[in-house]
């Protein structure tokens, strides 16, 4: 067949305006422009494989099918040569005079109206990746040779003017080369260095060596600079300990300081309803993201190509701290960051991620308690969020709650494990929220609970007030906060009527001078059941928000209306009793307000807070003023 004349074309005007974008400095990622050409590369090498599987007649190639990377520093260009399929005159002017995308002219449009994309949302959404070979090129010159075995070879090559020539090539080898010259906004991109680095950032996993020639320095010999083969596509059972942690070393950045070791992975693959390789790591520590600076999460490949380095709609925000790749056949490469989370593709890995790992940690949690603990104290906090943001997962989410209990010993409990352990009659399950361990420990809340052996969990992140708002019940048990409302005793039921008369009427005067010496400061004055050995302490209604999320979205400066509380008094105190003999038989006495507001007093320090501790500060020196002997005071 004879070779065809130049010829010149005019490009369609979507490529015309691309190109006017991209030379003109749309993009802030320039290096971006070799993955696009490597993956289109690694394309056309597929095609050419999966041709000759089923039988087509192609050229032979010599040796073993690579991409070659061919650098000059002296001459100014950056070439990507691939044996691939190649590509006849038509199909030349097919794939690189037009682009065939039906959204272009609107996105076009979009930019028109002030709109600016980064240089991810457009590089290879539109099928426009070849283009951004001018981010850096003041000439780009393509030689192909198609794998047909009647095809001839054709030189494609513009200057991004809005015109291109297609010409006769003296290319025999089939398959592709694209040539960069390169122009004074890419030359940092003629350094071997530079380009090998932004390969093993891209490129690294694809399935072809990608050789580097430097043809500029005086040993120009090919040599490989990609991974052999993409690490996660391999068998679990194939893969040792040590290759898993060399991985996870060279993943994180190649260093790694004592403690940093992953607690544990989990290494599968899907193939339905959509087909992905995962290969996840529990960090050893926090990552620094979590405590608001950058690093790696879950890596989103393309066909072994970088999309995403942080693909964070690949697992849900509380799984944020998992670290490692998810390679998909089924992800485009294109997609951007902007459309990541839209993705249908996406989406369902995120479901198949989810439910993957939330097994993986239950069954953590049941044959390596040990690991498990380590994986709750450092990112407990972080799994709590699922059980206010994801209502679907919400049961697994709940077997894996740990809280030590006012009976653990300071050790950990699941939610089943305190089922296990419910005092005879028990029908609730107790909780107490607040800033600490030692804080919730000395309660009074807790006193009835302690003489009677019921356990109470200990709740003191900050997520657990929206836990609780969420999880009202497990194993078919109420979740009851011990600081609100009335006392429940083990058997699930309030105390009667008849009792609860009783007591108020054991105490009554001395409650009615309560509520009136401290109105509405208080929601109600009544005799508790609850406590023991404390005087009195504050109880939250059972309509409010309670005393430890008012005292967070405080100090998170939200606006809250805090709801007075209702005092509960101990009718078998000493001071209880004595504070009542005076409102019975004096009720006028002078000291009566006094014991009433140290009461309320007390309860306020119990729980952490005191509205007015100057005032406290003086009642107690008028109490201790008053018991001072004479001589003394």
């Amino acid at each position: 067949m004879s070779q065809p004349a130049t010829e010149t074309h005019r490009f369609e005007a979507e490529v015309d305006a691309v190109l006017r974008l991209v030379t003109h400095s749309l993009y802030t990622n320039r290096e971006v422009f070799l993955r696009e050409l490597v993956s289109n590369a690694v394309d056309a090498l597929d095609k050419a494989r999966i041709l000759a599987l089923a039988g087509e007649a192609l050229r032979p190639v010599e040796g073993e099918p690579k991409i070659r990377i061919l650098l000059d520093k002296d001459a100014k260009t950056i070439s990507v040569e691939d044996d691939g399929i190649g590509m006849t005159a038509e199909e030349v002017r097919e794939n690189l005079g037009r682009i065939a995308h039906s959204g272009t002219r609107r996105f076009l449009e979009e930019v028109a109206k002030g709109a600016k994309p980064d240089d991810a949302s457009l590089i290879g959404q539109f099928g426009v990746g070849f283009y951004a070979s001018f981010i850096v090129a003041d000439r780009v010159e393509v030689d192909t040779l198609s794998a047909r075995p009647d095809a001839v070879a054709v030189r494609w090559t513009s200057t991004g003017d809005g015109t291109y020539q297609i010409a006769p090539s003296d290319r025999t080898r089939r398959g592709t080369k694209v040539t960069l010259h390169v122009g004074e906004r890419g030359q940092e991109f003629l350094d071997a260095t530079v380009i090998e680095r932004i390969v093993k950032r891209y490129s690294n996993f694809v399935l072809y060596p990608i050789e580097l020639v430097d043809e500029s320095a005086d040993d120009a010999k090919p040599r490989r600079i990609n991974a052999t083969k993409a690490f996660w596509t391999r068998p679990p059972k194939e893969i040792s300990d040590e290759e898993y942690d060399d991985f996870y070393r060279e993943f994180m950045g190649g260093f790694l300081l004592p403690g940093d070791e992953p607690l544990t992975r989990l290494h599968f693959s899907m193939d339905a309803p959509i087909q992905f390789h995962a290969l996840l790591y529990v960090p050893g520590r926090a990552p620094m993201e979590l405590l608001g600076e950058a690093s790696r999460g879950v890596a989103l490949y393309a066909r072994h190509v970088l999309v995403m380095e942080r693909a964070e709609k690949l697992v849900p925000v509380y799984l944020r701290f998992l670290r490692g790749v998810v390679d998909s056949e089924d992800v485009p490469l294109n997609v951007s960051r902007e459309a990541v989370q839209d993705h249908q593709s996406v989406s369902a890995i995120r479901r198949q991620i989810t439910r993957k790992v939330l097994a993986h940690l239950d069954a953590l949690a049941k044959d390596d308690r040990e690991t498990f603990e380590k994986i709750w104290n450092r990112f407990g906090a972080i799994l709590k969020e699922g059980i206010h943001t994801d209502n679907a997962h919400r049961d697994q989410l709940a077997k894996l709650l740990r809280y030590p209990t006012t009976t653990s010993g300071g050790a950990l409990v699941s939610l089943d494990e305190y089922v296990a352990s419910m005092a005879d009659g028990q029908k609730a399950i107790y909780y107490i929220t607040g800033a600490s361990v030692e804080e919730l420990e000395a309660s009074p809340h807790l006193e009835a609970c302690r003489e009677r052996g019921i356990p109470v969990l200990l709740m003191t992140d900050p997520v657990d007030e929206w836990v609780v708002l969420n999880l009202t019940e497990y194993a078919g048990k109420p979740l009851e906060n011990v600081r609100k409302g009335s006392w429940a005793g083990p058997d699930g039921a309030t105390e009667d009527a008849t009792d609860e008369t009783a007591d108020a009427g054991r105490i009554a005067h001395l409650i009615a001078k309560a509520k009136e010496v401290l109105g509405d400061r208080v929601a109600d004055v009544r005799p508790s059941k609850r406590l023991r050995s404390s005087a009195s302490c504050l109880v939250d209604p059972p309509d409010s928000l309670g005393h430890n999320m008012e005292r967070l979205l405080e100090a998170a400066r939200r606006p809250v209306t805090v709801r007075p509380k209702i005092l509960e008094l101990n009718p078998d105190h000493p001071l209880v009793r004595a504070a009542e003999k005076i409102a019975a038989d004096a009720p006028d006495d002078e000291h009566l307000p006094l014991y009433v507001e140290l009461f309320f007093d007390m309860a306020q320090l119990a729980q952490g807070t005191v509205a007015d501790p100057a005032g406290v500060v003086r009642r107690i020196q008028t109490v201790m003023q008053e018991v001072l002997p004479p001589e003394v005071s």
